[in-house]
């Protein structure tokens, strides 16, 4: 982590000159005070880093000191393509430290007026994977895993299953799946002999083997995950005891989103409008929902949600002195 740290101040102070140890925390993801230490360290070694005081001051490369850092290598290509696929390394990690170098690489490839696109490009947009509410689970074996596919290295991992037991496992990782921000290993499992899906946060140590191991060679990726997701989905819908609550409503076709989310029997336009038939699956979630709705949705049926809507409507006119 250090090493990646300290050859990013390298070519951040190489491609954009002088620079406030703030900024360099900012784009390192770390703090001022770990940028000092990393700057004496680098001092040490023999980099011409000077400080230069003043308002507009910072760090800098002592004049005509420069570095060729600039060569894109084969790990800084791969790093580029996974973040072109939307898939984010985790803060913190190797391979998040690895992505910011390549990045910073490219910026110094390309041409004075092109390096000032990608900069103001990277101020003006900014991506939190964050939830609202709770916290994201951090996967800290992200790096490992990632060589561990690119490399075809057997793993011994203990995996904690659904239902909180642990077993050891030696598996051959042909894959990795993110879905929703949650990473997913696919590899093959000599305990159960045959390919399955490892939730990659359910995994409690993981250990590189020196065994490698050779893949089939009719294996995709991307047919397993889909046929592994079909399955995962009926075999959920066949173990959960479904309710059900048919409603039929009626409301305009700009309003047609108010309820997504819940599975559509069927629906047809009825002159202006459109009568929808809705699985709500109780009486209480159906009341709960439409309720607030009722200024521009008609419940048509059942009849006890119909008049429950108006025994309340009458409610508040009389609240409100309304007849």
């Amino acid at each position: 982590m250090r090493l990646h740290r300290l050859l990013g101040i390298i070519m951040l102070l190489n491609s954009r000159g002088i620079m406030k140890a703030g900024n360099l925390a900012k784009i390192l993801e770390t703090s001022e005070r770990t940028i000092y230490r990393d700057i004496d360290i680098l001092c040490e070694s023999g980099i011409a880093i000077m400080s230069i005081p003043g308002p507009h001051g910072g760090y800098s490369f002592m004049e005509n000191h420069k570095v060729n850092s600039n060569v894109l290598e084969s790990g800084d290509v791969v790093n580029l393509l996974l973040s072109s696929m939307g898939i984010q390394p985790e803060k913190n990690t190797e391979m998040s430290q690895q992505l910011k170098i390549a990045v910073i690489k490219l910026e110094n490839s390309v041409s004075k007026e092109h390096k000032e696109e990608i900069i103001k490009a990277k101020e003006k947009f900014f991506i939190d994977s964050n939830p609202w509410w709770g916290k994201k689970t951090q996967n800290q074996n992200v790096d490992i895993i990632k060589k561990s596919v690119l490399n075809l290295k057997k793993l011994k991992v203990h995996y904690k299953k659904y239902d909180g037991k642990v077993s050891e496992r030696i598996i051959r990782p042909y894959g990795a799946v993110v879905k929703n921000s949650e990473w997913y290993l696919i590899a093959y499992c000599e305990l159960k002999s045959e390919i399955r899906v490892f939730k990659c946060s359910r995994i409690e140590t993981i250990e590189v083997l020196d065994e490698s191991f050779n893949m089939a060679e009719n294996f995709s990726l991307e047919d397993f995950w889909e046929n592994s997701k079909h399955q995962f989905v009926r075999q959920v819908s066949l173990k959960v005891d479904h309710n059900s609550y048919p409603v039929k409503i009626k409301f305009s076709k700009e309003k047609e989103t108010t309820l997504e989310g819940f599975y559509v029997l069927s629906f047809m336009k009825v002159e202006e409008n459109w009568v929808y038939d809705i699985d709500m699956i109780s009486f209480q979630t159906a009341h709960n929902v439409i309720f607030p709705l009722s200024d521009r949705i008609e419940v048509l049926q059942p009849v006890e949600l119909r008049d429950y809507i108006i025994k309340k409507a009458k409610k508040i006119l009389n609240l409100y002195k309304i007849k």
